[in-house]
């Protein structure tokens, strides 16, 4: 019988955050505060962290901030470490077009190019060994994120 485990999503997580039921694997989500990341599983805190973008304002709105520095150089002592971005190709390739940065506010981003966001992505995991996935929604994301904790407590525990 393959373990049973608990999600942890850290406290600070506050809005359309992604929530796992009770099921056969699974015994559900607790809020908890986690060092680094937005969701691992219960006792794997220290090797599986998942960070979660929603947005792709919320990505660029990251990249300068050295706090987010910090969660990056963090996340590269993890076994397990990943980005999941709730967009697609498609709204970096037109960026800032979509992004829901208000058009009035553009020149403040206008260094930021769709070619640069793609170079930062592979270097998230060519620097950092971070998984960066593109999810496309909320929904593809949480069932992404659902495998891979699988995944991982299957690896630890076989």
């Amino acid at each position: 019988m393959k373990k049973k485990f608990w999600v942890i999503r850290d406290t600070r997580e506050k809005v359309g955050f992604w929530n796992f039921p009770e099921d056969d694997r699974c015994y559900g989500t607790k809020s908890l505060k986690l060092d680094t990341g937005d969701y691992s599983i219960e006792g794997y805190e220290n090797i599986l962290c998942i960070e979660r973008k929603k947005t792709i304002s919320e990505l660029v709105n990251n990249i300068s901030e050295k706090r987010f520095k910090d969660v990056l150089a963090r996340m590269g002592t993890y076994k397990y470490k990943f980005i999941i971005l709730e967009f697609d190709l498609q709204d970096i390739a037109r960026f800032p077009v979509g992004s829901g940065i208000p058009k009035s506010k553009w020149g403040f981003v206008s260094y930021i190019k769709p070619a640069f966001l793609l170079r930062y992505i592979s270097e998230l995991y060519i620097n950092h060994g971070i998984q960066v996935i593109l999810a496309s929604d909320k929904v593809n994301a949480e069932k992404i994120t659902y495998s891979i904790i699988k995944r991982v407590i299957d690896n630890e525990n076989s």
